[in-house]
């Protein structure tokens, strides 16, 4: 009886790098096959010219990106020309997912990029970053089922002459797995002082150094900030404050206070 061998060749599947894979070796997977397609919705010229930037007048809604899904947003890197001081807090950044009522994304465009004082500082983490010059990047994997959609408003006084975008985003060719979770941020502000109104006096002021209020004394700190209340111990650093405009109290416990407005 003839003996007969059989040889067995196995090769190694490819795995597909799917949409939710944040491969952090990015090099290595362009080897890979992909089961979507990369896509960017920018502010480019669409008349050929090099006009890329949108302006946004106020009380305007500038979209960013209305796709549908399933899909998977991976950058977005935004850039902003505005004579407005303050646009960092007047320009509202929305994001919506699914054809959703309410936005699952509603904050301040400065604060999204963690930007909270409304003015520019550079640096760098693995999901935020912020280079030269006012390069506002997030790298927030943002995932969505049915469809995606981004706006930005001017809720300031001032026209924005020029806002750039680029959103980089996956269209997957299967649905997501039904436990994926969506991305939320929702800006919450809490502001302790009760105002001038409690003392008969104005609110027809917009900043500390408008006349109606600047010089107004306030001897007893009365509503003042409390910024920190701590037990003993040793203040080892502070930031963004101004000594003259402060004051120390002391006892059995310290807390810093900064002048009421």
């Amino acid at each position: 009886m003839r003996k007969v061998l059989f040889l067995l060749l196995i090769a190694p599947l490819a795995q597909a790098q799917t949409c939710l894979d944040p491969s952090a070796d990015q090099i290595a997977s362009l080897t890979r096959p992909h089961n979507y397609i990369q896509h960017r919705s920018s502010s480019y010229d669409r008349s050929g010219g090099n006009a890329d930037a949108r302006p946004i007048a106020p009380g305007a809604t500038l979209t960013l990106l209305d796709e549908p899904g399933p899909g998977v947003l991976t950058h977005i890197w935004i850039t902003i020309a505005s004579s407005d001081d303050n646009h960092l807090k007047q320009l509202v950044l929305r994001a919506y997912w699914d054809e959703e009522a309410t936005p699952s994304v509603e904050t301040p465009i400065g604060d999204f990029f963690g930007l909270g004082l409304g003015e520019y500082y550079l640096y760098q983490s693995i999901p935020l970053q912020v280079g030269a010059d006012k390069a506002l990047n997030s790298f927030f994997v943002m995932p969505y089922q049915k469809h995606a959609r981004i706006t930005v408003t001017n809720d300031g006084p001032e026209k924005v002459d020029s806002f750039y975008f680029n959103i980089d985003y996956r269209a997957c060719s299967k649905p997501l797995p039904a436990d994926t979770l969506y991305f939320h941020a929702q800006y919450r502000q809490a502001t302790p002082t009760h105002g001038w109104a409690k003392y008969g006096t104005t609110n027809d002021w917009t900043s500390n150094g408008d006349p109606k209020v600047n010089n107004r004394p306030n001897l007893n700190g009365e509503d003042n900030y409390v910024w920190l209340d701590a037990r003993p111990g040793t203040l080892r650093r502070r930031s963004h404050v101004d000594l003259a405009e402060s004051r120390w109290l002391v006892g059995r416990r310290r807390r810093h206070v900064l002048r009421g407005r």
